[in-house]
């Protein structure tokens, strides 16, 4: 089916109709508003936080709308004009600003990064900006880092500088330059330095002169202070038990993210980005597309995701800070579709709200066909349940039938196929096993054709006795974060501190190692049986070593 947004047949006057027909463009508006209506009717209250959303196509406006409150104490509503802040969509916008570099010729996208930033240390292979702009560096997270410090975000004010410095100090990176594609904000927030000095003038004031103005985002500007009052904008909340809870950012750390903006300048910056404003060769840059050493071509281009939604081809980013939720997306062979919605209250799932929206705008997408499943044999699949590592971030998953079917960390279910193995989620995934039967991986492919290998670590969780966790407690230094860690066991917990007054219970996972999910930490021991040394790993942290002192 052709949709009535979409070019080609006869719904497709309508593009034509409004330019010259006010109400054919009326009646389209309202079309869209009872979409958009349906679609945020979770946010359409004057009692909780909400959203703005903005769609334009062919570069006409055609709806711009904001649903629930901006402000819950001051009873202001979310209206379009309303700023939000933008998460990591922001990445495109520091993206571009490099690439502006690269075409006044201070800058070679394949050039090493040391040349700008000779504080970064020498990997061994070459750190290029290009590697900052895809995440493909190695370079560890740095909320990650400051969290180990023992103040996550949100806890203190961190700045570009300390950050900095606390980046720069790192000693060694979560994989060889290039080789895998790790998201990270580290990578963005060394690059507004390098706009910074190649350019002359601080980053806000670059991009104001060089994209903001030139564009016409008259109500887009960085958070680069955070005390800063800012009329019109929104407060970001999350919902708690009894709740909704002012959560707003409180650092000055900008690049990565913090760009506070509307959705009418967000279909203005895609606009331009369709129009190439700002010259052919920097917004072609923006969508091209990184290649891995193994020649592995992944979705991710320069601050933007080149992929596609049901079949369609979309140039989009995710956002989240805070309680800020965004996404922003166009799609060139819908007549240049342009989406933008942006919320202030976590979980509202401005990706999923966005392509809600396409859904209704371009009825008769392609959906993927159903995995050919069989009734899952239990017993078979019982042996196969237990603790797996992530061999690359050392993260821990856990599987297990205790519902009546095995399932990833008590929630996704594998779906047995008929022409044998699991389907996991929109992934077909491979066990391996040894010839007893007893599984020796998980491997699950990834959107981009890797694949990442979880290796079989045991069949239950690790029950250790107080001897077993006696013999880790003690202190563990870091000194690429200067924190000196303190292991202490109770009984059958044990506990780490990076500072006084902070602390976290660790549960075990496999032999030596504890956490799962999004963190696991692991203890190594010497031919003595001696434990030596303490590592940290996580999506953004691979591998993060302390050694024992006491």
């Amino acid at each position: 089916m052709t949709s009535r947004f979409a070019p080609g047949g006869a719904p497709a006057v309508l593009a034509l109709l409004l330019a010259t027909a006010p109400s054919a463009a009326q009646a389209q508006s309202a079309e869209l508003a009872d979409v958009t209506d349906k679609v945020f009717a979770a946010w359409n209250s004057t009692h909780t936080p909400g959203c703005a959303v903005g769609i334009a196509q062919g570069g006409k406006v055609l709806l711009t709308r904001g649903y629930g409150m901006a402000d819950l104490a001051g009873a202001r509503p979310i209206l379009p004009g309303t700023i939000l802040e933008s998460g990591s969509v922001a990445k495109q916008f520091t993206a571009a600003a490099v690439m502006l570099l690269v075409s006044d010729g201070k800058l070679k996208l394949d050039d090493d990064a040391r040349t700008v930033l000779p504080e970064l240390p020498v990997y061994g292979r070459t750190i290029t900006f290009r590697n900052l702009l895809t995440h493909t560096s190695g370079l560890r997270e740095w909320s990650n880092l400051v969290a180990w410090q023992g103040w996550p975000r949100g806890t203190r004010v961190h700045t570009q500088s300390d950050v900095f410095e606390l980046v720069t100090h790192q000693t060694a990176l979560n994989y060889p330059v290039g080789d895998y594609y790790s998201y990270t904000n580290s990578g963005f927030l060394l690059l507004r330095t390098v706009v910074e000095r190649v350019s002359g003038m601080p980053f806000a004031q670059f991009t104001t002169q060089r994209i903001f103005v030139p564009l016409g985002m008259t109500n887009t500007q960085w958070r680069d202070d955070f005390t800063r009052i800012v009329p019109g904008l929104a407060q970001a909340y999350s919902r708690q038990a009894d709740g909704f809870h002012i959560d707003m950012p409180n650092d000055n750390v900008i690049a990565a993210g913090g760009l506070l903006t509307t959705v009418n300048d967000w279909l203005r910056w895609n606009d331009h980005l369709t129009k190439k404003t700002l010259g052919a060769g920097v917004v072609d840059s923006l969508t091209r597309r990184m290649t891995l050493t193994s020649g592995v071509e992944i979705a991710y281009a320069l601050g933007l995701t080149v992929n596609s939604y049901r079949g369609l081809r979309e140039i989009s980013h995710s956002g989240s800070t805070a309680g800020y939720g965004t996404y922003l997306a166009r799609y060139p062979e819908k007549n240049d579709l342009s989406i933008a919605v942006m919320c202030n209250v976590s979980g509202a799932g401005a990706t999923g709200l966005t392509h809600a929206i396409v859904d209704a705008m371009v009825p008769g997408l392609p959906r993927a066909a159903a995995a050919d499943t069989v009734p899952t044999n239990i017993a078979a699949v019982a042996k196969l349940a237990g603790v797996y590592r992530d061999t690359r971030t050392n993260t821990v998953t856990v599987l297990d039938t205790a519902r009546g079917r095995l399932r990833r960390d008590g929630g996704t279910a594998f779906l047995a196929l008929r022409s044998g193995g699991y389907q996991l989620g929109g992934s077909r995934v491979q066990f391996t096993t040894d010839a007893s039967g007893k599984p020796v991986t998980l491997r699950v492919p990834t959107s981009d054709g890797d694949t990442v290998v979880h290796a079989f670590m045991a069949a239950e969780r690790w029950t250790p006795s107080a001897a077993e966790l006696a013999g880790i407690a003690g202190r563990y230094r870091n000194e690429e974060i200067g924190v000196t860690f303190t292991v202490s066991s109770a009984g059958a917990r044990l506990t780490i501190s990076p500072r006084v007054g902070v602390s976290d219970t660790l549960s075990a996972s496999y032999r030596d190692a504890f956490g799962d999910g999004d963190e696991t930490i692991w203890f190594v021991r010497d031919k003595q049986g001696r434990v030596t040394a303490m590592h940290f790993g996580s999506a953004r942290a691979w591998d993060f070593v302390s050694t024992r002192v006491r």
